[in-house]
């Protein structure tokens, strides 16, 4: 009766330390799947990061682009109002100076 005991024991431990054994290694990968998982999201998330950074660079370049080209065409702008009042007075004197010449056109025709 005594082997069979001892015999129960030994398997019974057999059995204990086995299943401790694989409680652990489960409770094991599961901590490194967590981990692993973890590590995935902190690569995710810094990949976006840079994604943002790299993303706000280029919309303040180009927003500083547009400004020059915005301060650019308001300079055009004042030059080309500048050039059309010009060219009014220009328009104004020679209507002035057509009237004063159909004036005497019509002067010189009556006298015919």
């Amino acid at each position: 009766m005594e082997y069979v005991n001892l015999a129960g024991i030994v398997l019974g431990s057999t059995v204990i330390t086995e299943a401790l054994k694989y409680f652990l290694q489960y409770r094991t990968q599961k901590k490194l799947k967590h981990a692993q998982i973890e590590n995935l999201n902190v690569q995710a998330n810094d990949v976006v990061i840079s994604n943002l950074l790299k993303w706000s660079e280029k919309m303040e370049q180009r927003i500083d682009e547009l400004e020059k080209d915005n301060l650019a065409m308001k300079k055009d702008n004042r030059e080309m109002k500048v050039i059309i009042t010009k060219q009014r007075e220009r328009i104004n004197d020679l209507e002035v100076y057509t009237e004063k010449l159909e004036h005497k056109l019509k002067k010189h025709q009556e006298k015919k």
